[in-house]
């Protein structure tokens, strides 16, 4: 079968300098994806044919001479120079804002993500009425914390967690194994803050109030917790066996670092943290990881004590 005429490839990216070729030349030519012995049968300058100025003729196969362009040719004659494209200017990236209390509470684990995953997020400053900006970020009144970044709008600490884990530079290849302990690890102390305003400790700590606070309930439900991490915590290393912490490693940097509401649920509830050593040891690592190190010496919420009298 005969090469096929008319089929054309187009390279925007290269131009050619047909100059070095002649009249007889040999080279090889593309026709329908295969390549073809032909020599050079006039080479044009006119501008009328700046897209095809080379006609060839192939070898054994007569009455199928074309004008072709550089693309379809082969020929160390044929200079070809491959244009570089002009660098698309890349946007500024956007940081995350967490809108949130100056004090630690339900907004810090997600800064110690974002510290141990390289990735740096703002505060927003929290309007006077919040009830628009909850509302567009999905939350049902005046609730904290919410996250803005770009399109992206969140409530609920969990899933603010989540995406900043998902977002953070050093945890994007994270697999889906590792993400899942991480969340496991951070849906775990949502609950121990459940627990803990279950006793009444809130009132306590808000108003002064006592009337409801159960300092037994309290006691236990810590110890229900800080026994599950410290089971769950390892001997050595971080907590999904990787060479820097990850979202679970922070949970443990939040109840052992973390001033308000934490420190006060220990002395509230006579409860005692360091009786946990492989928990308190992997807060310890952690916190003196890169990234999370800096962030714990530079914090102010991490330290913020709210109910100081």
């Amino acid at each position: 079968m005969g090469p096929k005429k008319d089929s054309k490839k187009s390279s925007p990216k290269k131009t050619y300098d047909y100059s070095g070729l002649e009249r007889g030349m040999r080279l090889q030519v593309e026709s329908d994806g295969t390549w073809y012995a032909a020599e050079v049968a006039a080479v044009s300058t006119s501008k009328n044919r700046s897209n095809a100025p080379v006609k060839v003729s192939y070898k054994g196969y007569e009455g199928y001479d074309e004008w072709v362009g550089g693309a379809r040719l082969k020929s160390k004659a044929l200079k070809v120079t491959v244009e570089k494209p002009e660098p698309k200017e890349r946007k500024p990236f956007e940081k995350p804002v967490l809108y949130y209390f100056p004090f630690a509470g339900r907004g810090e684990l997600t800064k110690l993500i974002a510290a141990a995953g390289g990735l740096e997020i703002e505060m927003g400053k929290l309007p006077e009425d919040r009830k628009e900006l909850c509302s567009d970020c999905g939350a049902v009144g005046t609730g904290l914390p919410v996250l803005t970044h770009g399109k992206v709008k969140v409530s609920q600490s969990s899933a603010i967690q989540n995406y900043v884990a998902l977002v953070a530079p050093k945890f994007r290849r994270l697999p889906p194994q590792v993400r899942a302990i991480d969340m496991m690890w951070c849906a775990h102390i949502e609950d121990l803050i459940g627990d803990a305003a279950k006793a009444g400790i809130f009132p306590v700590l808000f108003a002064g109030d006592t009337s409801n606070f159960k300092k037994d309930e309290l006691k236990a439900s810590l110890e229900k917790w800080f026994g599950l991490f410290e089971r769950l915590a390892p001997a050595e290393g971080f907590v999904t066996g990787g060479k820097v912490p990850t979202a679970a490693d922070c949970c443990a940097v939040l109840l052992y670092k973390a001033c308000a509401p934490f420190s006060y649920f220990y002395k509230h509830g006579d409860f005692d943290a360091d009786k946990y050593p492989k928990f308190k040891a992997l807060a310890e690592r952690a916190a003196e990881a890169k990234g999370l190190k800096e962030y714990c010496e530079s914090s102010e919420s991490l330290k913020l004590d709210p109910f100081k009298k």
